[in-house]
């Protein structure tokens, strides 16, 4: 089983209206609970397997709680208010990207009936670790050839399916974007918003080192981070040689978007150690030496 394989794990429509039902009739049965977000009267045949699939695995995420067959939301979730979309997207990536979500993660020979969301966490970051300006925009003849020529292996997508599964989710829970042209382009700045609190706490300002520590330590999937430092190191060619110095062209987009909205300000103070954004194809673009939070989010 695999986040990615919705025919087998459910699709993030149910799991909306999963959430929705339970917010509107509070805790429910299984049957009841399917009877709502699915009825028999307009799934195909009766029977509402995709629902069912949905419902499993996220239970298995911790989404849901199941207490003596009665289905709820679990408190992390609950609290989020109802219309509130940039909660529940950070709530799932969280949930997504826990330890405890990953037991597959590290394995070379993965068994996908115990990977739960390993799958979402290594695509998303072999994605992030890829030039954003020269991703390719479909699958076929791009990016199962591109995954192909850096011999990354486990693969991140094992066929189409995967890919068109992974680039609905990576959208939705913003690590990038999708467009008439591409259907999907590696961009985690809205992620990286949502992690700022996080991040600075009660600082406004922070050194370099202790900006992208804090980063990676948030959202692993980016420069530095636990799954990210993973997933390169399995990695035969990569698309360039990267160094401590330097921010991957994915991760400086971000940090430039940011900086652009007024959420963050960016500095190279020349008595202070630095690293270099990068830009399309790794080109140097600036100096960062302290990071400043200016935004109120």
């Amino acid at each position: 089983m695999s986040i990615l394989n919705r025919a087998s794990d459910g699709l993030l429509s149910v799991l909306l209206a999963l959430r929705r039902a339970v917010l509107a009739y509070g805790p429910l049965s299984d049957s009841d609970l399917l009877e709502l977000a699915a009825p028999s009267s307009v799934v195909p045949d009766g029977k509402p397997d995709l629902a069912r699939k949905t419902l499993s695995r996220w239970k298995q995420l911790g989404f849901f709680a199941d207490i003596d067959g009665v289905v709820s939301l679990n408190p992390g979730v609950a609290n989020i208010a109802r219309d509130d979309l940039m909660g529940l997207r950070t709530a799932i990536l969280r949930l997504i990207l826990a330890p405890e979500n990953n037991p597959a993660f590290l394995e070379s020979d993965e068994d996908y009936d115990a990977s739960k969301a390993s799958d979402c966490t290594r695509a998303i970051a072999w994605t992030l670790a890829q030039d954003p300006y020269a991703f390719p925009a479909k699958y076929k003849g791009g990016v199962e050839s591109l995954q192909d020529a850096q011999g990354v292996n486990p693969r991140p997508f094992v066929n189409d399916t995967r890919w068109a599964g992974f680039a609905e989710w990576a959208t939705f829970l913003c690590i990038g974007w999708s467009s008439t042209r591409s259907s999907f382009v590696p961009d985690p700045a809205v992620a990286l918003r949502s992690t700022l609190h996080d991040v600075f706490a009660e600082l406004t300002e922070m050194p370099q080192a202790d900006f992208f520590g804090g980063l990676a330590d948030a959202l692993p999937v980016v420069d530095g981070g636990r799954y990210r430092v993973a997933v390169e190191s399995q990695i035969a060619r990569q698309w360039r040689d990267s160094r401590a110095t330097e921010i991957s062209p994915s991760l400086s987009a971000a940090l430039l978007r940011l900086e652009a909205s007024g959420e963050l300000r960016i500095e190279a103070r020349s008595d202070a150690p630095q690293r270099m954004l990068l830009g399309r194809g790794g080109s140097p673009l600036r100096a960062v030496s302290h990071v400043m939070r200016t935004g109120t989010q």
